[in-house]
């Protein structure tokens, strides 16, 4: 699938005539269907997120990564995700993402911020944090994958 047009197309979904049917093997490449042209969705919001110069788009990812198995992260999580050695590199997007409303971040010290995405204000952010959380591959697995597959 390369489109969400060819999707529709193949499956007649824009289709109010007859009722969609899928079993078995209908039902199976339907789904495998859906699965690629979501795989593709996240290649587009990796890319994007890395044209994105304040990192602003990784830190959205990262998020939304996250947050299916971290109940509280913190901003050294996501420079953790991203596989980045200094958190100088993302001061401005943090900026900016609070500044849009993009995200919220709660004090617990001075030095300890929890982060989370603003869903509330931004409802897409749940699209978004279900296919990442199924599709995208942050920089840090993709580390730890290579070092398994090299042997380190």
């Amino acid at each position: 699938m390369n489109s969400v047009t060819d999707l529709f197309e193949k499956y007649n979904l824009d289709s109010f005539d007859e009722a969609l049917e899928l079993r078995g093997n209908d039902k199976v490449t339907f789904v495998n269907d859906l699965n690629s042209l979501l795989k593709s969705i996240c290649r587009i919001f990796d890319k994007l997120t890395t044209i994105f110069s304040l990192r602003g788009g990784q830190v959205l990812m990262s998020l939304a990564k996250l947050q299916s198995y971290e109940d509280i992260i913190s901003k050294t999580d996501i420079l953790n995700c991203l596989n980045l050695d200094r958190r100088e590199k993302l001061i401005h997007a943090f900026d900016c993402l609070l500044e849009q409303n993009y995200i919220k971040i709660k004090k617990k010290s001075s030095k300890f911020h929890m982060v989370k995405l603003n869903e509330q204000e931004n409802p897409d952010f749940a699209l978004l944090r279900e296919i990442v959380q199924k599709f995208w591959t942050s920089p840090q697995e993709e580390k730890d994958k290579s070092k398994l597959w090299s042997g380190i």
